[in-house]
């Protein structure tokens, strides 16, 4: 159905999410969310291997939606933690999906393949930002931004983005300080993770590479 680009399509909206973003104009949390969402359909259904899968993903979208437009306190439950913590699962969960099929479907490398291998990078991003964030909602004052405390509000995702990418990058701008220990092992494994994901990768593309080769 999407052709031997699939992962073209969720490359362009995951950029436009995390890059193109900040340079349109300003429309408030409305515009992070609609981005959010778009993502989040193209990831479900570029991901899927199978019809479930994209149903799950689509309605895992919903959830994400409502309890970002709901209250955070609603019948005695903290709704501001059900946002994050499905994101969290939600990305991890494509992301998986769109690894195993590169690393253990693919037998050359493609172009989209690498489109796929690079979405699963930000994907990653996200997910972290997301865990950043369900973190600052369940521990508050884990995160400092240029000295001052990073509260838990609709912008706290926004914020977090960049810091994970930063992160996951090693790049270490220092405007974003994790004060807590989990917030530092948060950070600790996402640095990790970038670093061993991206040697993982280029050894596994550059065998089916070799290996496509020597059949062809």
């Amino acid at each position: 159905m999407l052709g031997r680009m699939r992962y073209a399509y969720l490359l362009a909206t995951l950029a436009l999410l995390i890059i193109g973003r900040p340079f349109l104009p300003d429309l408030g949390r409305g515009l992070l969310l609609a981005m959010l969402v778009l993502s989040l359909v193209t990831a479900a259904v570029t991901s899927a291997t199978k019809r479930y899968q994209v149903w799950v993903g689509l309605a895992l979208t919903g959830v994400i939606v409502v309890t970002s437009l709901m209250s955070r306190a609603a019948s005695g439950v903290d709704i501001g933690v059900l946002s994050p913590a499905i994101g969290v699962i939600y990305w991890g969960f494509t992301a998986s999906l769109i690894l195993r099929r590169i690393l253990l479907d693919t037998t050359r490398v493609s172009v989209d393949a690498i489109n796929g291998a690079i979405c699963v990078y930000l994907m990653m991003g996200l997910g972290w930002a997301q865990a950043y964030t369900l973190l600052t909602v369940i521990e508050p004052a884990s995160f400092s931004f240029n000295g001052n405390i990073i509260e838990t509000t609709a912008h706290a995702f926004d914020r977090f983005i960049g810091f994970s990418f930063i992160t996951l990058t090693t790049l270490g701008y220092g405007n974003v300080v994790p004060l807590t220990p989990r917030a530092d092992a948060l950070a600790i494994a996402e640095a990790i993770t970038g670093q061993l994901y991206l040697a993982v990768l280029l050894a596994r593309l550059v065998a089916l590479e070799i290996a496509g080769r020597r059949r062809g």
